[in-house]
Protein backbone atom coordinates (compact mmCIF):
# COMPACT_ATOMS: atom_id res chain seq x y z
CA UNK A 1 0.00 0.00 0.00
CA UNK A 2 1.19 3.44 -0.94
CA UNK A 3 0.76 6.28 1.65
CA UNK A 4 0.92 9.83 0.32
CA UNK A 5 1.33 12.21 3.21
CA UNK A 6 0.30 15.96 3.78
CA UNK A 7 2.84 15.99 6.86
CA UNK A 8 4.81 13.90 9.04
CA UNK A 9 2.77 14.29 11.76
CA UNK A 10 -0.70 13.50 9.79
CA UNK A 11 1.15 10.56 7.97
CA UNK A 12 2.19 8.72 11.22
CA UNK A 13 -1.26 8.58 12.71
CA UNK A 14 -2.47 7.37 9.04
CA UNK A 15 0.43 5.08 9.59
CA UNK A 16 -0.25 4.08 13.29
CA UNK A 17 -3.87 3.32 11.88
CA UNK A 18 -3.07 1.25 8.96
CA UNK A 19 -0.53 -1.05 10.30
CA UNK A 20 -2.40 -2.35 13.35
CA UNK A 21 -1.05 -5.57 13.73
CA UNK A 22 -4.72 -6.70 15.18
CA UNK A 23 -6.20 -5.46 12.13
CA UNK A 24 -3.74 -5.53 8.98
CA UNK A 25 -0.49 -7.45 10.06
CA UNK A 26 0.42 -8.02 6.26
CA UNK A 27 0.18 -4.49 5.22
CA UNK A 28 3.25 -3.22 3.77
CA UNK A 29 3.34 0.15 3.95
CA UNK A 30 5.31 3.09 1.74
CA UNK A 31 4.82 6.24 2.41
CA UNK A 32 5.61 9.20 0.22
CA UNK A 33 6.07 12.80 0.39
CA UNK A 34 4.20 14.20 -3.10
CA UNK A 35 2.29 12.70 -5.68
CA UNK A 36 5.11 12.63 -7.84
CA UNK A 37 6.83 10.28 -5.76
CA UNK A 38 4.02 7.81 -5.76
CA UNK A 39 3.84 7.94 -9.76
CA UNK A 40 7.49 6.81 -10.01
CA UNK A 41 6.43 3.76 -7.42
CA UNK A 42 3.23 2.85 -9.02
CA UNK A 43 5.05 2.84 -12.36
CA UNK A 44 7.77 0.25 -11.26
CA UNK A 45 5.89 -2.32 -8.25
CA UNK A 46 2.63 -3.60 -8.30
CA UNK A 47 0.33 -1.30 -5.53
CA UNK A 48 -2.82 -2.50 -4.18
CA UNK A 49 -4.17 0.88 -2.70
CA UNK A 50 -3.24 4.45 -2.64
CA UNK A 51 -4.10 6.70 0.80
CA UNK A 52 -3.97 10.20 -0.01
CA UNK A 53 -3.32 12.21 2.79
CA UNK A 54 -4.72 15.80 1.71
CA UNK A 55 -4.99 17.76 5.54
CA UNK A 56 -7.56 20.51 5.86
CA UNK A 57 -5.15 22.56 3.92
CA UNK A 58 -6.06 20.20 1.22
CA UNK A 59 -2.40 20.20 0.42
CA UNK A 60 -1.99 17.72 -3.03
CA UNK A 61 -5.26 19.03 -4.41
CA UNK A 62 -7.92 17.20 -6.28
CA UNK A 63 -5.51 17.49 -9.34
CA UNK A 64 -3.43 14.70 -6.90
CA UNK A 65 -6.26 12.31 -7.10
CA UNK A 66 -6.32 13.03 -11.36
CA UNK A 67 -2.21 12.60 -11.45
CA UNK A 68 -2.54 8.90 -9.72
CA UNK A 69 -5.79 7.79 -11.85
CA UNK A 70 -2.94 8.35 -14.92
CA UNK A 71 -0.12 6.25 -13.25
CA UNK A 72 -2.52 3.48 -12.19
CA UNK A 73 -6.38 3.89 -13.51
CA UNK A 74 -7.24 0.57 -11.74
CA UNK A 75 -5.54 1.25 -8.43
CA UNK A 76 -7.94 2.39 -5.90
CA UNK A 77 -7.32 6.01 -4.06
CA UNK A 78 -8.52 6.58 -0.61
CA UNK A 79 -8.84 9.87 0.54
CA UNK A 80 -8.00 10.98 4.09
CA UNK A 81 -8.18 13.93 6.40
CA UNK A 82 -9.99 16.79 4.14
CA UNK A 83 -12.37 18.85 5.09
CA UNK A 84 -15.87 17.82 6.20
CA UNK A 85 -17.55 18.99 3.13
CA UNK A 86 -20.29 17.35 0.63
CA UNK A 87 -18.77 19.69 -2.07
CA UNK A 88 -15.04 18.41 -1.09
CA UNK A 89 -15.92 14.54 -0.98
CA UNK A 90 -17.98 15.41 -4.31
CA UNK A 91 -14.98 16.35 -6.39
CA UNK A 92 -12.36 14.17 -5.26
CA UNK A 93 -15.37 11.46 -6.13
CA UNK A 94 -15.92 12.90 -9.55
CA UNK A 95 -12.20 12.81 -9.85
CA UNK A 96 -12.06 9.11 -9.38
CA UNK A 97 -11.45 8.79 -5.06
CA UNK A 98 -12.83 5.42 -4.28
CA UNK A 99 -13.50 6.33 -1.02
CA UNK A 100 -13.18 9.98 0.83
CA UNK A 101 -13.02 10.23 4.67
CA UNK A 102 -12.63 13.75 6.41
CA UNK A 103 -10.38 14.82 9.38
CA UNK A 104 -13.80 13.81 11.42
CA UNK A 105 -14.06 10.87 10.09
CA UNK A 106 -10.86 9.21 9.78
CA UNK A 107 -10.65 7.32 12.87
CA UNK A 108 -8.56 4.20 12.50
CA UNK A 109 -11.15 1.90 12.23
CA UNK A 110 -12.67 3.62 9.42
CA UNK A 111 -9.24 3.77 7.62
CA UNK A 112 -8.95 0.40 8.41
CA UNK A 113 -12.26 -0.72 6.80
CA UNK A 114 -11.98 1.94 3.94
CA UNK A 115 -8.21 0.16 3.04
CA UNK A 116 -9.34 -3.31 4.07
CA UNK A 117 -12.47 -3.39 1.57
CA UNK A 118 -10.82 -1.17 -1.33
CA UNK A 119 -7.68 -4.05 -1.05
CA UNK A 120 -10.08 -6.82 -1.51
CA UNK A 121 -11.55 -5.62 -4.19
CA UNK A 122 -8.38 -4.78 -6.15
CA UNK A 123 -7.22 -8.43 -5.91
CA UNK A 124 -10.25 -9.52 -6.54
CA UNK A 125 -10.04 -7.83 -9.75
CA UNK A 126 -6.42 -8.62 -10.63
CA UNK A 127 -7.89 -12.73 -9.66
CA UNK A 128 -10.63 -12.17 -12.50
CA UNK A 129 -7.71 -10.55 -15.08
CA UNK A 130 -5.58 -13.19 -14.59
CA UNK A 131 -8.63 -15.75 -14.90
CA UNK A 132 -9.56 -14.14 -18.21
CA UNK A 133 -5.98 -14.29 -19.39
CA UNK A 134 -5.89 -17.89 -18.37
CA UNK A 135 -8.74 -18.75 -20.69
CA UNK A 136 -7.75 -16.47 -23.71
CA UNK A 137 -4.48 -18.42 -23.91
CA UNK A 138 -6.55 -21.75 -23.41
CA UNK A 139 -9.05 -20.51 -26.34
CA UNK A 140 -5.75 -20.07 -28.53
CA UNK A 141 -4.25 -23.19 -27.65
CA UNK A 142 -5.06 -26.46 -28.97
CA UNK A 143 -7.29 -27.44 -25.49
CA UNK A 144 -9.33 -24.81 -27.27
CA UNK A 145 -10.11 -26.69 -30.47
CA UNK A 146 -10.74 -30.30 -31.67
CA UNK A 147 -8.92 -32.35 -33.73
CA UNK A 148 -9.76 -35.46 -35.34
CA UNK A 149 -9.06 -38.97 -35.07
CA UNK A 150 -7.73 -39.15 -38.49
CA UNK A 151 -5.54 -35.63 -38.25
CA UNK A 152 -4.22 -36.98 -35.28
CA UNK A 153 -3.32 -40.93 -37.10
CA UNK A 154 -1.74 -38.38 -40.26
CA UNK A 155 0.36 -36.60 -37.94
CA UNK A 156 -1.61 -33.20 -38.05
CA UNK A 157 -2.42 -33.23 -34.50
CA UNK A 158 -1.05 -31.64 -31.83
CA UNK A 159 1.93 -32.50 -29.93
CA UNK A 160 0.22 -33.25 -26.69
CA UNK A 161 -2.45 -35.45 -28.57
CA UNK A 162 0.31 -37.35 -30.42
CA UNK A 163 3.38 -37.48 -28.51
CA UNK A 164 2.20 -37.14 -24.77
CA UNK A 165 5.42 -38.14 -23.44
CA UNK A 166 7.53 -35.50 -25.52
CA UNK A 167 5.16 -32.94 -24.56
CA UNK A 168 5.40 -34.05 -21.09
CA UNK A 169 9.20 -33.48 -21.47
CA UNK A 170 8.99 -30.13 -23.24
CA UNK A 171 6.20 -29.04 -20.41
CA UNK A 172 9.23 -29.56 -17.46
CA UNK A 173 11.85 -27.84 -20.20
CA UNK A 174 9.31 -24.58 -20.31
CA UNK A 175 8.70 -24.70 -16.56
CA UNK A 176 11.85 -24.59 -15.85
CA UNK A 177 11.95 -22.22 -18.17
CA UNK A 178 9.85 -20.10 -16.50
CA UNK A 179 11.90 -19.64 -13.73
CA UNK A 180 15.24 -18.74 -15.35
CA UNK A 181 13.12 -16.22 -17.00
CA UNK A 182 11.42 -14.41 -14.21
CA UNK A 183 13.80 -15.08 -11.63
CA UNK A 184 17.50 -14.56 -13.13
CA UNK A 185 20.33 -16.14 -10.91
CA UNK A 186 22.64 -13.41 -11.86
CA UNK A 187 21.77 -10.42 -13.90
CA UNK A 188 18.29 -9.84 -14.48
CA UNK A 189 18.70 -8.11 -17.82
CA UNK A 190 20.25 -11.19 -18.43
CA UNK A 191 17.79 -13.41 -20.93
CA UNK A 192 17.93 -16.93 -21.09
CA UNK A 193 18.31 -17.50 -24.51
CA UNK A 194 20.09 -20.72 -25.11
CA UNK A 195 17.25 -22.84 -23.07
CA UNK A 196 14.54 -20.78 -25.03
CA UNK A 197 16.15 -21.76 -28.33
CA UNK A 198 16.75 -25.48 -27.41
CA UNK A 199 12.66 -25.63 -26.89
CA UNK A 200 12.07 -23.88 -29.30
CA UNK A 201 14.14 -26.05 -31.65
CA UNK A 202 12.64 -29.16 -30.15
CA UNK A 203 8.76 -28.34 -30.62
CA UNK A 204 9.57 -27.94 -34.17
CA UNK A 205 11.67 -30.97 -34.61
CA UNK A 206 8.39 -32.17 -33.01
CA UNK A 207 6.57 -31.05 -36.10
CA UNK A 208 4.72 -28.36 -33.78
CA UNK A 209 3.20 -24.88 -34.30
CA UNK A 210 2.14 -21.84 -32.57
CA UNK A 211 -0.22 -23.51 -31.27
CA UNK A 212 1.55 -26.18 -29.48
CA UNK A 213 3.92 -23.40 -27.97
CA UNK A 214 0.79 -21.94 -26.33
CA UNK A 215 0.14 -25.25 -25.23
CA UNK A 216 3.30 -25.81 -23.34
CA UNK A 217 2.69 -22.06 -22.27
CA UNK A 218 -0.96 -22.71 -20.87
CA UNK A 219 0.40 -25.90 -19.00
CA UNK A 220 3.30 -24.59 -17.58
CA UNK A 221 2.07 -21.34 -16.19
CA UNK A 222 -1.13 -23.10 -14.59
CA UNK A 223 1.67 -25.36 -12.72
CA UNK A 224 3.75 -22.17 -11.93
CA UNK A 225 0.56 -20.07 -10.13
CA UNK A 226 -0.60 -23.17 -8.15
CA UNK A 227 -0.48 -22.00 -4.79
CA UNK A 228 1.49 -18.72 -5.13
CA UNK A 229 0.22 -15.00 -4.23
CA UNK A 230 -2.23 -12.86 -6.37
CA UNK A 231 0.97 -10.84 -6.52
CA UNK A 232 3.39 -13.19 -7.76
CA UNK A 233 0.25 -14.44 -10.28
CA UNK A 234 -0.17 -11.06 -12.11
CA UNK A 235 3.65 -11.26 -12.47
CA UNK A 236 3.93 -15.01 -13.78
CA UNK A 237 1.04 -14.35 -16.01
CA UNK A 238 2.23 -10.24 -17.47
CA UNK A 239 6.16 -11.70 -17.72
CA UNK A 240 4.95 -15.17 -19.05
CA UNK A 241 2.97 -14.07 -21.63
CA UNK A 242 6.28 -11.84 -23.21
CA UNK A 243 8.16 -14.63 -22.82
CA UNK A 244 5.69 -16.36 -25.53
CA UNK A 245 5.85 -13.81 -27.35
CA UNK A 246 9.88 -14.31 -27.36
CA UNK A 247 9.24 -17.91 -27.46
CA UNK A 248 7.10 -17.60 -31.14
CA UNK A 249 9.26 -15.49 -32.91
CA UNK A 250 11.83 -17.98 -32.08
CA UNK A 251 9.93 -20.60 -33.36
CA UNK A 252 9.03 -18.67 -36.39
CA UNK A 253 12.91 -18.15 -36.78
CA UNK A 254 13.11 -22.16 -37.12
CA UNK A 255 11.09 -22.83 -39.93
CA UNK A 256 12.15 -20.06 -41.39
CA UNK A 257 16.15 -21.05 -41.13
CA UNK A 258 14.39 -24.40 -42.49
CA UNK A 259 16.94 -26.27 -39.82
CA UNK A 260 17.65 -26.83 -36.22
CA UNK A 261 19.49 -24.57 -34.70
CA UNK A 262 22.76 -25.04 -33.08
CA UNK A 263 23.07 -23.69 -29.35
CA UNK A 264 25.81 -24.28 -26.97
CA UNK A 265 24.97 -25.60 -23.80
CA UNK A 266 26.33 -22.42 -22.18
CA UNK A 267 25.48 -19.60 -24.49
CA UNK A 268 23.12 -16.61 -23.24
CA UNK A 269 22.02 -13.42 -24.05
Amino acid sequence: MLLVESSRASGQSVRDAITDPAMMDDCELLPVATVAEAQVIMAHQPIDVVVLDIGDSDVHGVSGVGDLRAAGQAIPIIVVNGPASAEAARAYAEAGARDYLSSADAGPSSLRRAVIYATGRRRQDRIEDNRRSLANDRGMSSAGRATSVTAQLAGHGSIRERKPAAFGTLVEQYLSLFHEYLDPPADPHIRPLSTMERIATSIGDEGGGPRDLLDLHVVALERAIGGTTVERTSTLVFEGRLLAIEMMGLLVDYYRLGHRRRIAPGDRA
